[in-house]
């Protein structure tokens, strides 16, 4: 039997997924899951350069501690990491910033594929369901699944967040070391 090989689809492009939201949801649809990603950017990156900093400043004040020697301070009045220093305390900061406000990621994923997980019917009467917010979606996974479900999926965000926080870090105080 002799297989032939068959065209892959073409996925559509940028444009066609752009004209695509705005008919089925209008210009509504851009901005679906906003909400939720607004409040994890905002407060996870509070927590991640304010975990990054605390971290830090415990691991400087440790290590004048142990060695008795005065800590160097940058001009600008910030106190100056060793690698391993700005990488542990990286580390402990990706992991603050997926700790702190996974539920709101959840959320906005739920808000973001619930259309295409659960297709929605007409409401009695011939109308719509209303468009989910993301104070009603986080209720209706909490309901579902508690705590564990806003949850879902956390350890391997948090596992994947470490070392990547480890090394921007590590690399940003690097850089402003040599050129801050």
């Amino acid at each position: 039997m002799l297989v032939t090989p068959t065209q892959p689809t073409a996925l559509p492009g940028p444009i066609s997924v752009l004209a695509s939201v705005v008919r089925n949801d209008g210009l509504r649809g851009l901005w679906l899951g906003q909400t939720a990603t607004l409040i994890r950017e905002t407060g996870g990156t509070a927590a991640w350069l304010g975990t990054k900093e605390v971290v830090g400043r415990l691991l400087v004040a440790q290590r004048a501690q142990r060695t008795g020697k005065p800590v160097a301070v940058t001009p600008s009045g910030s106190v100056e990491l060793l690698p391993w220093e700005s990488a542990l305390s990286g580390a402990c900061a990706g992991a603050a910033f997926n700790l702190v406000l996974f539920p709101a990621d959840t959320v906005k994923s739920a808000i973001q594929t619930e259309e295409e997980l659960r297709p929605t019917r007409q409401a009695p009467g011939g109308q719509a369901h209303p468009k989910p917010t993301f104070l009603g979606t986080a209720r209706a996974l909490y309901r579902a699944q508690g705590i564990p479900g806003l949850y879902a999926g956390c350890g391997i965000t948090i596992a994947r967040s470490i070392p990547s926080s480890a090394i921007i870090f590590l690399i940003y105080d690097g850089l402003n070391k040599r050129f801050g």
